[in-house]
């Protein structure tokens, strides 16, 4: 049970929330009036209020050295791990419980995340997407767990409580019902989603790689923001480092036999 202190300290981060957003709104309304009074038709112009990281009470979504598209927008208990990349008009909501993303996951276009207040006992309600995972375009993510080197088809949807095992890849336009489990390493497809076949160590090791391609996609000018992945696209490795096929035999490979 939660201490009185703690009880008051979120009492008072919320009060001090909702007053500084009513001083804002305030303040807005008064300049609204104020360019009547003056003939001034600024007001009526149209802009984008637009914030790409909203917070929301006493949660802040912390991104680090990961690439956010300028349109995408970010609510609540967001955590986006490094190099990962949020693409253009995704939507991530946190209003209810956090959702993670890990290290070198790229999350498509227009793809839609927020988590659930609550689930059935033993299901997680927040949303949880480990390393190198990939989900294509417009998709719609519930409170899930899709572990590391997964790839998540354009167009698919997946229902809350699901979860989907490491290296698994689900076909576009797919619906993953609430609650199912996509065992590791398998194909699954259609509405609902069925098993399809049982993918390769090749292709395994493909979609694990295919991961840093889409981290790298952001930066292939000279003069864009660099992410992590750049130099090994452009077959200009440091020396003393690995290359990208190096790294996958001895990291992928490594943690396949553990």
């Amino acid at each position: 049970m939660n201490s009185p202190a703690f009880v008051v300290g979120k009492m008072v981060q919320r009060l001090s929330y909702n007053l500084g957003r009513v001083q804002k709104e305030a303040g807005l309304q008064l300049d609204r009036m104020g360019s009547q009074f003056t003939q001034d038709i600024a007001y009526l112009q149209e802009s984008s209020r637009h914030r790409q990281r909203m917070p929301l009470y006493d949660t802040i979504p912390q991104v680090a050295d990961a690439w956010v598209a300028p349109n995408a927008t970010l609510v609540g208990e967001v955590i986006v791990s490094k190099w990962a990349t949020i693409w253009y008009n995704v939507t991530i909501r946190a209003e209810l419980n956090a959702v993670r993303i890990g290290n070198f996951t790229s999350v498509g276009d227009g793809t839609s995340i927020y988590s659930s207040h609550s689930l059935p006992h033993g299901l997680a309600s927040s949303v949880n997407i480990g390393k190198n995972v990939t989900i294509g375009a417009s998709c719609s993510i519930h409170s899930c767990i899709i572990d590391d080197d997964c790839v998540i088809g354009s167009g698919s949807v997946i229902g809350a409580g699901a979860r989907v095992e490491r290296g698994a890849v689900i076909l576009p336009n797919t619906v993953v019902p609430v609650g199912r489990l996509i065992p590791a390493g398998q194909v699954w497809g259609g509405n609902p989603c069925t098993f399809v076949r049982e993918l390769s160590q090749k292709e395994l090791n493909d979609n694990y790689m295919a991961s840093y391609a889409n981290g790298s996609a952001e930066s292939t000018s000279a003069d864009a923001f660099s992410l992590y992945p750049r130099d090994y696209v452009n077959d200009s490795v440091p020396a003393g480092e690995d290359s990208m096929e190096q790294y996958a035999e001895k990291k992928f490979f490594a943690n396949m036999k553990q």
